[in-house]
This record gives C-alpha cells, sequence and structure tokens, in this order.
C-alpha cells in the first residue's frame, strides 16, 4: 500500500512565529516567486511487517501530468521487480485524473500496481501530508534561503533525515492517525 502526494517549498517558508519589542515591527525576510521554489512528490510505503519507508524525488521545475506520470512509472517498475502487487492512494489534483495520467494507470496496473483516489478533500487521510508538514515545521528550521541550491539541498537533507528515522522505526507513529 502506498500514499503519494506533491509539495512546494519556496525561498521564504511562513513564519511560525515572530517575536519583537513592544512598538517595534518584525521584518520577516521573503521571496516570492517560481523561481524560488523546490518541487517534490513523496509516496509512504506500508511495509508488510507493519512500518513505514519513504520515497521522494525533487523536480526541475513545476509538478503536472508528466512529473507525476514519470514518477509513478519508477514506482510501478519497483513493484514489477519485487513481484508483488500494490494500490497508490492519491488526492484529487487535476494531473491526477488528466487524460494523460489515465493513460498510464492500465500500463501500471500491468505491473502490478493500482490506482485509488482518496475521498475529495481529506488530506487527513493522507500520511504524506504529516511528511510535508514534518519537513516544513521542524526538520527545515530556517524560514528563508538565499538560493535555490541552498533551499534544495535543505529539502533534501530534512527528507533523508526523516526517511532515516522512518527506517529505524523512530517515527513510525507519525503515520499511525491514517
Amino acid at each position: 500500500m502506498f500514499f503519494l502526494d506533491e509539495s512546494g517549498f519556496g525561498l521564504s517558508l511562513p513564519p511560525t512565529y515572530a517575536w519583537a519589542r513592544k512598538g517595534e515591527a518584525v521584518r520577516v525576510p521573503r521571496a516570492w516567486g517560481k523561481s524560488g521554489r523546490v518541487n517534490a512528490v513523496a509516496h509512504l510505503e506500508r511495509r508488510s511487517c507493519g512500518g513505514w519507508a519513504l520515497g521522494y524525488a525533487l523536480l526541475e521545475g513545476r509538478c503536472g501530468t508528466g512529473e507525476v506520470v514519470a514518477y509513478l512509472e519508477g514506482l510501478s517498475r519497483e513493484v514489477a521487480r519485487e513481484g508483488v502487487r500494490g494500490v497508490v492512494f492519491l488526492d484529487n489534483a487535476p494531473f491526477h485524473r488528466s487524460r494523460g495520467f489515465r493513460e498510464a494507470v492500465e500500463r501500471w496496473r500491468g505491473r502490478g500496481l493500482e490506482v485509488a483516489y482518496l475521498p475529495r478533500y481529506s488530506p487527513h487521510l493522507n500520511p504524506v501530508e504529516t511528511i510535508w508538514r514534518r519537513v516544513k515545521g521542524f526538520l527545515m528550521p530556517r524560514r528563508h534561503y538565499r538560493s535555490v541550491e541552498e533551499l534544495r539541498g535543505a529539502v533534501v537533507a530534512a527528507m533523508e533525515r526523516l526517511r532515516e528515522q522512518l527506517g529505524q522505526g523512530v517515527l513510525q507513529g507519525l503515520c499511525i492517525g491514517t
């Protein structure tokens, strides 16, 4: 069983809080726009032993049908190589229901990977949402990055740290509520 989701990271993550002396304004550095983003797609695999495993990829540019199809191509090949069957649960993003996506579903089914959709407006049912919250809220403590390369390095470091913790069973309860 797999859960998949996409997320974007900006050079400026929303501040969780700020402190200032009474009467002084807090100036939080920020940068917006598409040129200052790193997009990612990730999946959580529920292992037969009861644990979770994390897989992810950082994307060059936007995240759309082509990028998600390419990611699921790799996942479906992995399922076929292992000789198992699986189901991947997705939200209802438009590119998960596009023509290009639907055309690939039969190919994945032939490799042993089925596609299923979560109910609309139910991010609480997708444990990958918890991953994004953990990465953005705790594992990337800096709220502003000077360059996309610096941001990319921070995202990779956070995802690898989380992957390691999941592999050690440290954060298995992270996904319990789903």
